[in-house]
């Protein structure tokens, strides 16, 4: 390394240095920005890396040098596996300056990509997926239409982690080469399921399933909650650390969410299923206190407003003795005819980067009918169950305008609260 290069890399080490002796001493606002601070110094340095590889590769020090290709050069110095080199190489030529035989500095392969990680806005998952998706376009996509598409995902990827991003990304490229291969369609066996389940109250309000499912339908039912018990990052890109037994549990209740949406469930004694929640109402409005379910276990306030967003209630007037003495006639919070409405605007979950369907997704109250909020198309939006309490537990505010949902993060996850969209539903 020269001593023009020496110096500023020592910099840059000792201030590292310093931000290490300083942890202890920084209170949690000072933590997070810390850490947005040094990923993004993490992201900027790995764009000047692949500026040297693409440099390093340009020269052909690597053959030189016995190497044959630059990637078994990188992974001998950096002990890098094979896989991981190669996969450097790659992304520095595509992001990489780049330089013509006479010397004469090019564009990156990948200009709007190139900017966002240099910026340190965008990380190594995002740039996986731009660089895969664009060597996915067929040749017959024209030059225009893979500048756009690169520039588009660049700057999705500003606000998605890479799962999401890479959902969009497929869209895209969907809408873009519409030959590809078909989404599989096959059946799903409609037999009814053969076995034996026990449902038994635990001491602690929970409920415990135990019972068995003959080879065929066992297989079926394993099937399907293997395929919704992935796991799922959150919004902010923060890993999903829920066990095996926890993701499957909640794949189970989505199975029972989804059923319930649909039209032709068995009703019992004309109404279709529904669970009863008991609340005084100053809980319900304040959000503080407990309520009861059908079989006697306690939930809390906030559970039961996030439940009450999408709901039919049935007021029940108490006496001095908690008597009943009047129950009033069911009303549907979201009719039939609104919910139609939110279908056809919001598609699907609203969030930004869902896809899940209509079908399991409730009407989200912007403003909390117990707040008085309106039931109206203005003031609701559809959220799968997982992003509905995600909304309420986290703090997320929602406006729409001009007929999108727009989400503002908490500010721990942006303290500028940039407005996000869901760009799957546009």
């Amino acid at each position: 390394m020269t001593v023009a290069l020496r110096e500023p890399v020592a910099t840059i080490s000792n201030c590292l240095d310093g931000v290490r002796d300083m942890l202890n001493a920084l209170d949690d606002k000072g933590l997070t920005q810390a850490l947005r601070e040094i990923e993004t110094l993490s992201r900027r340095t790995h764009a000047v890396m692949l500026d040297l590889l693409a440099e390093l590769d340009s020269r052909g020090t690597a053959t030189r040098e016995g190497f044959g290709s630059t990637a078994r050069l990188v992974a001998g110095m950096l002990q890098l596996s094979a896989s991981e080199a190669r996969t450097r190489v790659e992304h520095a030529a595509m992001v990489g300056t780049r330089r013509t035989i006479t010397g004469d500095t090019l564009p990156p392969r990948l200009p709007a990509t190139a900017a966002a990680l240099a910026a340190g806005e965008i990380g190594t998952g995002q740039l996986r997926v731009i660089t895969e998706t664009i060597a996915a376009l067929p040749a017959s996509v024209p030059e225009s239409a893979r500048e756009r598409a690169e520039a588009d995902l660049a700057g999705y990827a500003r606000d998605f982690d890479p799962r999401r991003l890479r959902i969009i990304a497929h869209r895209l490229l969907t809408n873009l080469d519409p030959d590809g291969l078909p989404p599989s369609d096959d059946p799903i066996p409609a037999t009814p399921v053969r076995g034996e389940l026990w449902l038994r109250d635990r001491r602690d309000g929970r409920l415990g399933l135990e019972g068995w499912l003959d080879p065929e339908h066992g297989t079926l039912v394993r099937s399907l909650i293997e395929q919704l018990a992935g796991r799922r990052p959150t919004a902010d890109g923060v890993p999903d650390t829920r066990t095996v037994p926890q993701r499957q549990a909640d794949a189970l209740i989505e199975l029972c969410d989804r059923a319930r949406a649909t039209d032709d469930f068995p009703i019992t004694s004309g109404e279709p299923p529904h669970v009863t929640v008991t609340i005084d109402w100053d809980a319900l409005r304040t959000g503080l206190g407990a309520a009861t379910l059908d079989y006697g276990q306690l939930i809390s306030a906030g559970d039961a407003r996030r439940l009450s967003c999408d709901c039919k209630l049935i007021p029940v007037v108490l006496g001095s003795d908690s008597e009943p003495l009047d129950v009033g006639r069911a009303m549907r919070i979201v009719p039939l005819g609104i919910r139609r409405v939110l279908v056809a605007r919001d598609g699907g979950c609203s969030f930004p980067g869902c896809h899940r369907p209509p079908r399991i997704c409730a009407a989200h109250h912007v403003q909390h009918w117990i707040d008085h909020g309106a039931t109206k198309v203005e003031n609701c939006c559809l959220l799968c169950p997982m992003h509905h309490q995600q909304v309420h537990l986290q703090g997320w505010d929602i406006t729409i305008r001009g007929g999108r949902v727009e989400f503002r993060p908490p500010a721990i996850i942006d303290p500028d609260r940039r407005p996000l969209t869901n760009p799957l539903r546009h």
